[in-house]
């Protein structure tokens, strides 16, 4: 009996002092440049993100494409309406209806009134009351609506920090093939589904074996890192690694995979490029 207590003490001093060495090796780690530790305690990251970054026009875009004015700009002037045509008046039409009325007979009617046709004339087609409506016009050709342009990618400054961006600024990315997608997942996640074209690549992969970061076909694009999203840090870790290692522009998209395929965006299944 007396000689289990001893055993147990040091059993409980050995697993006391390993437990010890962990945590310090872990905090060395987590302050190291760049982070090797694993964090006790899951916290979403506040990064800026891209969306609130971009410059807001001056304009609204209508649903056809075109750009209205802003509010309290100028409205365009409509045309002054045309004028119609106006009873003669003033002098010389009251002593004309006075003339007519001194001399018994009605005044002469002008207005819708035409004169008899003169000798040889021929008379309009029966049941035409207009001649000038039998003329032809001209059909007039339809507008036709102008191609509706792409509203441009925005703009990423240089950051020394990641920078998160929205399902909707990536999938504009996508459309546009205008950036570099890397999915920061094990294989086995990214074998069952990915974003079309995304490379495949992990943090302990990119630090292990730095000639993969190296070679990876950035081209002038900006480059967007995924992982599973919520509570999932692998994509911002590979992202903060990117970024000490020389490279601009680095995106993370916080939704990640799942976000992506639950909107409905293409994907890709498999082992990828």
């Amino acid at each position: 009996m007396s000689s289990g207590t001893p055993l147990r003490r040091e059993v409980f001093v050995l697993v006391a002092a390993g437990a010890a060495l962990g945590i310090v090796y872990n905090s060395i780690g987590l302050a190291s440049r760049p982070p090797r530790g694993i964090r006790w305690v899951a916290a979403q990251a506040d990064l800026p993100s891209l969306e609130e970054m971009a410059p807001t026009d001056s304009g609204t875009t209508a649903p056809d494409g075109e750009t209205s004015a802003p509010e309290g700009g100028n409205a365009p002037l409509s045309a002054p309406p045309s004028a119609s045509p106006s009873t003669p008046t003033g002098n010389g039409a009251g002593r004309e209806a006075g003339s007519a009325v001194r001399s018994g007979s009605p005044p002469a009617v002008k207005s819708g009134a035409s004169s008899p046709p003169p000798a040889g004339a021929s008379a309009p087609p029966a049941g035409s009351s207009n001649p000038a409506a039998t003329t032809p016009v001209p059909p007039t050709s339809a507008a036709v609506p102008e191609p509706r342009r792409a509203a441009p990618l925005p703009f990423i400054p240089d950051s020394d920090q990641p920078i998160q961006v929205q399902v909707a600024t990536v999938k504009r990315f996508f459309d546009a093939r205008a950036a570099l997608f890397l999915d920061a997942r094990d294989p086995a996640e990214y074998e069952k589904g990915h974003i079309p074209g995304a490379i495949r690549l992990t943090n302990p992969e990119a630090q292990n074996e730095p000639e993969r970061s190296k070679a990876l076909p950035v081209q002038g694009r900006p480059t967007i890192v995924y992982c599973e999203g919520g509570t999932c840090e692998a994509s911002l870790e590979l992202a903060r690694f990117l970024l000490e290692s020389g490279f601009k522009k680095v995106l993370v998209y916080m939704g990640g995979y799942p976000e992506w395929e639950a909107a409905g965006h293409p994907v890709e299944r498999g082992s990828g490029p």
